[in-house]
C-alpha cells in the first residue's frame, strides 16, 4: 500500500489528507522531511531552533493544507513557510543566528577558484572556509544558495522569496561571484584580515 502513496503527486496526497487520508501526510513528510530540515539546519547555527522551526513548520502545513491551492510545486510553498516560520522567531529573538554549512560545499566554486595545493585542504577546513564565506553574503543570496543546496529549482526558489526567476538567478549570480571572491582572497594570503 505504502508503494501506492509514494507514486502518487503531491498534490494527489494533499487531496487524499484533506479527506481524512493520514498516511497520504505521512507520504507527503517523508517525501520531504530531510530537503527541509537541511535547509533549517543550514539557516542557523542553533539546533534547538531549527528543531523548532521544522516542527512548527508542518504543524502550519497540517493546519493549511486544505486551504492549499496548486499554484506552483508543493515544495516551495513548503520552504516558503518555513522561511516565514523561521524569519518570525528571528523578528521575536530581534536576530537571525549565522549560517552553518557541516561540511556542504559547492564544488564548481572550490573548483574554479582553490589552485592545486589549496585543492589538498582537508574538507573540514575548507567547509569552515565556506561557511565564513557564505556567512558573509546578503541575506537573499544566502537564502538562495541554501536554497540550491536542497535542490529546490531556480523556479521554486522564486516562489519561496516570492519575486522573479531573473532575480533569483541574479542573487545566486551574486553569491557565486561574492563566494569565488572570498576563496581568493585566502589564496591571496588576505583570510588573516577576516
Amino acid at each position: 500500500m505504502a508503494d501506492k502513496y509514494g507514486e502518487l503527486e503531491d498534490i494527489q496526497l494533499i487531496k487524499l489528507f484533506c479527506h481524512g487520508d493520514e498516511l497520504a501526510f505521512e507520504t507527503l513528510y517523508i517525501r520531504y522531511r530531510k530537503n527541509l530540515y537541511g535547509f533549517l539546519n543550514n539557516m542557523t547555527k542553533d539546533n534547538a531552533t531549527a528543531d523548532d522551526v521544522f516542527s512548527e513548520t508542518w504543524l502550519k502545513v497540517i493546519d493549511n493544507l486544505p486551504k492549499y491551492r496548486d499554484n506552483g510545486k508543493f515544495s516551495a510553498w513548503l520552504f516558503r513557510v518555513a522561511r516565514n516560520v523561521f524569519y518570525d522567531k528571528c523578528r521575536k529573538r530581534k536576530s537571525c543566528s549565522e549560517v552553518e554549512f557541516n561540511d556542504v560545499v559547492l564544488d564548481e566554486v572550490i573548483a574554479e577558484n582553490l589552485p592545486e595545493p589549496d585543492r589538498e585542504m582537508d574538507s573540514e577546513e575548507l567547509g569552515k572556509w565556506i561557511q565564513k564565506g557564505v556567512e558573509e553574503l546578503p541575506e537573499e543570496q544566502k537564502e538562495v544558495f541554501l536554497l540550491r543546496q536542497q535542490d529546490l529549482s531556480f523556479k521554486e526558489i522564486a516562489a519561496v522569496q516570492e519575486c522573479s526567476v531573473n532575480t533569483v538567478l541574479s542573487r545566486m549570480q551574486y553569491a557565486l561571484k561574492s563566494l569565488r571572491n572570498f576563496l581568493s582572497s585566502i589564496d591571496n594570503g588576505d583570510f588573516a584580515k577576516r
